[in-house]
C-alpha cells in the first residue's frame, strides 16, 4: 500500500516525537476523531472511489478507441486501483492537443494518483486528533505496511505512525473534487470524439 509522503514541517516533527515518546495508554487518550473529521475522511474516500470508477471508465474509452499504451492492453480491465491514473495518463499521451489541454490533464491525472496515497492512509490507519495542533495522527499494526513504508518489521509492541496536516487535508477535498468534475466532464468528450465520431 502506497502511503504519502510525510509533510517536513515542524508541526509534523513536533507531534511525531511526542507520540513516539508515548505509552500506549497516553496513546489510547488521544481525543478521539470528532464528526466533522469523519465526514472528511468519508468524503475523501467517496471523491476517490468515484475518481476510480472515471478513471475506469476513460481506460474502457481508451481501450475501444485503441488508445492504450501497448504494456497495459495484456492486462486490461485488471489493472490495480493504483495505476489507474498513470494508465489513463499515457493513454491522453495520445491525444490531439488542438482537442485537449494534455499539460492540464498531465498535472490533474498526476495529482490524482499522488492523492490517492492519502486515501490509503485515512482508510487503513486508526485516526486520533492530536490536542492543541492542526494534525492527526495516525497508527497501524501492520507489518506488511511497515516494510513496505519502513523497510522494517514493528516488532513485539511497535506501532506504525503518520501524521497529517488536518487542514491540508481540508484542501485535499476542493482538490480532489476538482479533479473528480474535470474528469467527469471529459469522459463524455472523449466518448463523442473517440468513439461516435
Amino acid at each position: 500500500m502506497a502511503l504519502p509522503k510525510e509533510v517536513d514541517a515542524a508541526k509534523v516533527q513536533v507531534v511525531k516525537e511526542s507520540l513516539r515518546k508515548m505509552s500506549p495508554q497516553e496513546l489510547g487518550a488521544l481525543p478521539s476523531l470528532d464528526a466533522e473529521d469523519l465526514r472528511l475522511f468519508g468524503a475523501i474516500s467517496q471523491l476517490c472511489a468515484f475518481l476510480d470508477l472515471n478513471l475506469r471508465r476513460g481506460l474502457e474509452i481508451m481501450k475501444m478507441a485503441k488508445r492504450l499504451p501497448p504494456e497495459n492492453i495484456k492486462k486490461y480491465p485488471n489493472f490495480r486501483d493504483a495505476d489507474l491514473a498513470e494508465i489513463l495518463q499515457k493513454s491522453v499521451e495520445s491525444m490531439d492537443p488542438k482537442d485537449e489541454d494534455l499539460e492540464d490533464a498531465r498535472f490533474r491525472l498526476g495529482e490524482v494518483g499522488h492523492c490517492r496515497r492519502y486515501r490509503n492512509l485515512l482508510a487503513h490507519f486508526a485516526g486520533k486528533r492530536y490536542p492543541n495542533e492542526d494534525v492527526y495522527g495516525f497508527a497501524s499494526k501492520s507489518d506488511k505496511d511497515a516494510r513496505q513504508v519502513l523497510g522494517r518489521n514493528l516488532g513485539v509492541h511497535g506501532v506504525h505512525f503518520a501524521i497529517a496536516g488536518r487542514s491540508e487535508l481540508f484542501e485535499l477535498e476542493k482538490l480532489l473534487n476538482g479533479h473528480l468534475e474535470w474528469l467527469s466532464r471529459n469522459i463524455p468528450e472523449w466518448d463523442k470524439c473517440y468513439l461516435l465520431s
